[in-house]
C-alpha cells in the first residue's frame, strides 16, 4: 500500500512559516500510521491551524494608484454632469430671464403710462364740465373763439373754445377743448379732451 502525502509542521519555534514535508512512500501498515499520527499530531497545534487558515484565505488584488486615481475622477466626472450646469446652460437660462425681464419692464411701463393718460383725461373732463357750468350760471354768450389758463387738480390747463351759429338766433354750439399747458417750455401739449355743448342763455344776442 503506498500514500502520497503532503504533511506541513511548524518550526520549532511556532513561527508563521512552513516547511515543506517529501513525499513519502510508505510501504507497510505501520509505517502509515505512524504518518498519519505524526500528520494529525501537527494539525493539531494552533499554531499550524492559524498559519493553514492564514494560507487559504486569497488577498484580494490591489488596484493601482493610477487606476484608482482615474476611477475617482470619472466618478467625480458623472457626478457634475448629473447634479451641475454648464457654461452654456447657464447663458441660455440668463438670456430667457434678459427676455422676460424686458417684456415684463415694458408691460409695466405701458400699464403705468396708461394709468397717468387716464388720470390726466378724467382731470381734463372735469375742467371742461367746470367751464359748462360756469358759461350757464354766467350766461354768457360767446362770439368766435376764446383761450385762457386755468389751474385745476394739480395741473395747469389751457381751455379753447369756438362758438358755432344753428338755425335758432337763441342757441350756439360750442366746441370745448382742455389741453394740459406745460409752463415750463410756456407751451400747450396735446389736447386731452373735447366737449361739444349748446348754448342758450336767457339774453341771447338777436
Amino acid at each position: 500500500m503506498k500514500i502520497k502525502s503532503l504533511v506541513y509542521c511548524p518550526e520549532s519555534d511556532s513561527s508563521v512559516a512552513l516547511r515543506k514535508l517529501s513525499i513519502s512512500r510508505i510501504a507497510s501498515p505501520s509505517s502509515c500510521e505512524a504518518e498519519l499520527l505524526r500528520v494529525k499530531r501537527c494539525f493539531s497545534n494552533p499554531a499550524t491551524r492559524s498559519i493553514a487558515s492564514h494560507l487559504s484565505v486569497r488577498p484580494k488584488p490591489r488596484t493601482s494608484s493610477i487606476a484608482s486615481h482615474l476611477a475617482t475622477r470619472s466618478s467625480f466626472a458623472r457626478f457634475n454632469r448629473v447634479s451641475g450646469f454648464t457654461l452654456l446652460e447657464v447663458m441660455v437660462a440668463l438670456a430667457i430671464f434678459a427676455v422676460a425681464a424686458i417684456a415684463l419692464t415694458k408691460v409695466a411701463m405701458q400699464y403705468t403710462q396708461s394709468t397717468s393718460n387716464a388720470i390726466l383725461r378724467t382731470k381734463a373732463q372735469f375742467v371742461a364740465m367746470n367751464e359748462v357750468a360756469m358759461m350757464e350760471m354766467n350766461q354768457e354768450w360767446l362770439d368766435g373763439t376764446q383761450s385762457k389758463q386755468v389751474t385745476s387738480q394739480g395741473e395747469t390747463w389751457q381751455i379753447d373754445k369756438k362758438a358755432q351759429s344753428t338755425i335758432s338766433p337763441k342757441i350756439q354750439r360750442i366746441e370745448l377743448q382742455v389741453s394740459l399747458f406745460n409752463k415750463e417750455q410756456g407751451k400747450v401739449e396735446a389736447g386731452i379732451t373735447n366737449l361739444v355743448f349748446f348754448n342758450y342763455p336767457a339774453k341771447a344776442r338777436t
